[in-house]
């Protein structure tokens, strides 16, 4: 069963309202201004069950131009338009703006009721339906349908014929992709009795169940939705193309104000928007810079207009822009909007979203227009493209497919089939990531080389650099998602056998050391002189100065420490290298002592333990802290289910 939404448009008093409630029996004028003054002014929903068992939720919009505003919030997210003409008064302003209105928020269905047909000869009726099909060329509503309507007193003329046309459209509507994301514009708020705070609004994409969180947008509140309803009957959840009413726990109606919108997700709110734009306005051209009100749903907000590329706009033609707006917009690609004049007096024209985070456009070259262009015009592989070259910095999957408002699998399937030179899927154990093509060769080599350089800089030493170290050395640092990428680039490039773990370390696959009898001697004294220094903190200025006197410079030093720590044959704690039979006989000795001592045991009495002076205690105590075999309590260290563990370990070794 389809859920679609059929939004009313029209010039006012050509019976919208009157022609909902013939079809329903719902009265969408509700307000006690509307009934006095005989014009719709709010929004007004109503539905219908249709014969074949698909249902049509329906919105009506006021006709009268200084609502038009609450039109657009309306049509926002209908499917099929019901164009409403008067056969006594034909094609009038509201017509035509909202036809025009209509096509740039994008709608491909619909149909005209020609009403108060009763009033008028059939010539006079005649020469409406020419003036209609004449309006209607080269619009989505060309060639569409025209019924006929009379609705008065004791008397339906036309009534099932909508409906016929109805069932007819439904079934052509194709159904709306959910998508990742739920998104509804509040266009109502109220409260109910017994029940708290309840809004309404169309379901643009996604869907939501009872009991899920969502949040209210802009401003992040997190609310939890406690019941749906829709068509006046309660329902377990509501989906892309429903009208729905929820009761939103945790929501005040002081915490409303118009343009909210709800949302599955955070949605980063922008001031600027990269667009498609359309002219339609036979008075008004624009400039390189313009001022207009700008129209998102229920949103509402001065912006300012770039023309990108071209110098000049005029009635009927198609620019890309950059929007910049007073007020910031929860916008995602693909939405549509409708521009305004600055007084609210007519409608200038509309478009899409290409980009609802773009870089500031100062200056507008050759070839930023040219991407704009293939973004604007070219298919969904183009906006993949340009979105994860955007990034600085790799994207996750589930990041663009928010974005986009694409399904992941779509998304990955696009990459695959038509980005394979240009975009590169890793993927993760918990997600997937997306990056240019060319950025990760770049990341390949870089590491490759640095590895290289690292190796002729320190031909003894058997491993190279640490993954922190290649992190650092890609500007990654602080990124939870390129430090992700980069581990996933490391290991492509350790089964592609380019590179190797030596101890906590990464080498070239290709790096061996060959050791001379020079370099064999000077490490055997490097590590002979900290097995000497024993239960005495070795210090590096004896330890320089002795190696200078065997011709040992400082860069060699460096590189027979490595080598001993990448041999596990020494320790760095803080700066002081200490040989690793001291450590790890300490190590057996401490983890001994607190088996069998609940109390725990203070520094200077494991100084008396292992027999060794104040610091180099200190030192290897914080090194079994940072293992996580003891843990510091006051003045004593006492052991963890972790070293009871090691030491078992240690005990069976012995034994």
């Amino acid at each position: 069963m389809k859920h679609v939404i059929l939004g009313t448009a029209g010039h006012i008093d050509h019976g919208k309202t009157t022609l909902v409630k013939a079809l329903t029996d719902i009265d969408c004028d509700t307000h006690k201004e509307e009934k006095a003054r005989g014009i719709t002014i709010n929004l007004g929903f109503a539905y219908l069950d249709l014969p074949d068992g698909n249902s049509v939720g329906i919105v009506d919009v006021p006709g009268h131009s200084d609502f038009v505003n609450t039109m657009v919030a309306g049509a926002s997210g209908i499917d099929i338009v019901m164009l409403v003409i008067a056969a006594d008064s034909s094609v009038m302003p509201q017509t035509v703006e909202h036809l025009r209105i209509m096509e740039v928020l994008g709608i491909k269905k619909g149909f005209v009721a020609l009403t108060k047909t009763d009033l008028v000869s059939d010539d006079l009726l005649m020469m409406a339906e020419e003036e209609i099909r004449e309006l209607l060329k080269e619009t989505f509503l060309d060639g569409c349908r025209i019924v006929h309507v009379s609705v008065k007193e004791g008397e339906k003329k036309g009534i099932e014929e909508v409906k016929e046309v109805l069932v007819s459209l439904v079934d052509e509507v194709d159904e709306r992709k959910k998508g990742n994301l739920f998104r509804l514009f509040i266009d109502r708020i109220f409260t109910v009795k017994g029940h708290g705070t309840v809004i309404t609004g169309s379901v643009l994409s996604g869907e939501v169940k009872k009991e899920e969180k969502v949040f209210l947008l802009p401003v992040g509140k997190e609310l939890r939705v406690r019941r749906i309803e829709r068509h006046a009957s309660e329902v377990d959840d509501a989906t892309a193309g429903d009208r729905a009413s929820m009761n939103l726990v945790g929501l005040n109606r002081d915490d409303f104000e118009r343009g909210m919108s709800l949302s599955n997700t955070i949605i980063e709110p922008t001031t600027m928007l990269d667009a498609n734009l359309t002219l339609f306005h036979q008075n008004k051209n624009f400039e390189l810079w313009n001022h207009a009100i700008f129209l998102l749903g229920t949103f509402k907000s001065q912006a300012r207009i770039h023309l990108l590329d071209t110098n000049k706009l005029m009635i009927g033609e198609q620019a890309i822009v950059q929007l910049h707006l007073e007020q910031p917009c929860n916008a995602i690609v693909g939405d549509r909007f409708v521009l305004r004049s600055t007084s609210g007096d007519y409608t200038l024209g509309g478009g899409e979203i290409i980009d609802a985070h773009p870089w500031h456009h100062r200056r507008r070259p050759e070839e930023l227009i040219e991407k704009l262009q293939k973004v604007s015009y070219g298919g969904l592989h183009e906006r993949i493209s340009a979105e994860v070259h955007k990034s600085i910095r790799p994207v996750t999957l589930s990041a663009v497919s928010t974005y986009l408002n694409i399904e992941e699998k779509e998304i990955q399937d696009v990459v695959l089939s038509k980005l394979q030179n240009e975009v590169v899927l890793l993927k993760g154990s918990d997600d997937a990531y997306l990056m240019p093509a060319n950025e990760k060769e770049r990341w390949s080599a870089k590491i490759l080389k640095n590895l290289e350089n690292f190796h002729k800089r320190n031909p003894i030493n058997e491993g190279g650099r640490n993954r922190d170290e290649l992190i650092g050395i890609l500007g990654a640092v602080g990124s939870s998602t390129s430090e992700a990428v980069i581990d996933l680039i490391i290991g492509e490039l350790m089964k592609k056998g380019k590179i190797k773990n030596v101890g906590r370390s990464l080498a070239l696959t290709s790096h061996s050391v060959k050791l001379s009898d020079k370099e064999i001697n000077q490490i055997e004294f490097v590590e002979g002189f900290l097995l000497n220094c024993g239960l005495t903190t070795p210090l590096m200025s004896d330890l320089k100065t002795e190696a200078h006197k065997r011709k040992i410079d400082e860069q060699q030093l460096k590189q027979i420490l490595q080598l001993l720590l990448n041999q596990n044959k020494a320790y760095n704690i803080d700066g002081n290298f200490i040989h690793a039979n001291v450590v790890d006989k300490s190590r057996t000795e401490i983890l001994s002592y607190l088996t069998e001592q609940d109390e725990g045991i203070t520094v200077a009495r494991f100084r008396d333990l292992v027999n060794g002076n104040r610091k180099i205690c200190l030192l290897m105590l914080s090194q079994y802290d940072s293992e996580g075999i003891t843990i510091r309590s006051g003045d004593y260290r006492l052991i963890t289910t972790k070293g009871a563990e090691k030491y078992s370990e240690l005990v069976k070794g012995i034994s």
